[in-house]
């Protein structure tokens, strides 16, 4: 069964928060909450009120994943679509397929990062020359 895109998950209901989980650490949905907000360029205010914790905390998270881009990686944001031996991945955010794991990784991340710190983190996989042999 096919994962749900962010808009599929938060478009119409945001995750909650009870009152006694406010002041624990953000869960894996809580991110993934914050990461939609950001692509629906909603500020960091309107997400933080919907979710229930403080304005500082979503911003917190942002310049943690800029810091180390690999917070976004852990997210579950893609999913393999194809057989194994194909290799084509769906991005959950665009709904792109995408063919290669590093190439997907590269695509999502482009969401929420500027393309040089992008290709500073992952840079793109040089093409392998070929030898013809007669």
């Amino acid at each position: 069964m096919p994962k749900l895109t962010l808009d599929e998950l938060f478009r119409d209901k945001a995750p909650t928060r009870t009152p006694e989980e406010r002041h624990n650490w953000l869960t894996a949905g809580a991110c993934r909450f914050i990461l939609w907000g950001f692509k629906e360029r909603w500020p960091a205010a309107r997400i933080a009120r919907v979710l229930g914790v403080n304005e500082a905390t979503v911003r917190r998270y942002r310049n943690r994943y800029w810091d180390d881009p690999q917070l976004l990686l852990q997210l579950d944001i893609y999913e393999m679509v194809g057989r194994a031996k194909d290799e084509e991945y769906r991005c959950l955010v665009c709904e792109e397929k995408v063919i290669y794991v590093r190439e997907i990784q590269r695509h999502v991340l482009s969401h929420y990062l500027d393309m040089p710190l992008v290709d500073h983190y992952l840079p793109k996989e040089k093409k392998r020359k070929t030898k013809l042999t007669r």
